[in-house]
């Protein structure tokens, strides 16, 4: 039989080969953690830095909302089809302080009349108020030559049910000789 090795040679083969395996193995960690610190600190040549990046971009107070493409097409379509039979839209916004009404041609992208409560002498947030804003823009759309038109309660940015302020104001375009 051969002769036994020295112990001495197989444990120090053995023991380099792991010694040299724990090594590498903080090694890859050490790597590791410092690519991922230089990434989120310089935003580079890590797969998470364009999520970082993007979000460091961005400003804390803006926030975003996806559109519906669905209520978008809600919204063509109705006045679409309010275009086909000939009648032109009312928009209304409503702040706390003052109503504001306007005639909208969808087809020509253009305002024909407007009127708010800021113009009227009394001014206000009533309802009183929003009845002489009513009157007031069918006053403006008559001098157009508009005499028919419907009321578009949901816009893009806004939705206002047919209630208070709202509801006198179209009830002073009807009593303003408009047909809504």
């Amino acid at each position: 039989p051969p002769p036994p090795r020295p112990p001495s040679s197989c444990s120090s083969q053995a023991g380099s080969h792991t010694n040299h395996r724990a090594i590498m193995r903080v090694v890859f960690a050490l790597l590791t953690l410092a690519a991922t610190a230089s990434a989120f600190m310089t935003g580079s040549s890590f797969a998470g830095s364009a999520i970082a990046a993007e979000r460091a971009s961005t400003s804390a107070s803006t926030i975003t909302m996806a559109r519906n493409p669905l209520k978008a097409m809600k919204i063509r379509t109705r006045r679409l089809t309010m275009n086909e039979k000939d009648k032109l839209r009312i928009s209304v916004f409503r702040s706390n302080n003052h109503i504001y009404a306007q005639v909208i041609n969808d087809l020509e992208g253009t305002t024909l009349a407007s009127a708010s409560s800021r113009s009227l002498e009394a001014g206000g947030s009533n309802k009183a108020a929003a009845f002489e804003v009513g009157k007031a823009l069918a006053e403006a759309a008559k001098a157009k030559g508009v005499t028919n038109l419907y009321f578009d309660r949901e816009s893009a940015s806004h939705k206002y049910m047919y209630h208070g302020r709202v509801a006198s104001l179209i009830d002073g375009v009807r009593e303003g000789g408009i047909e809504l």
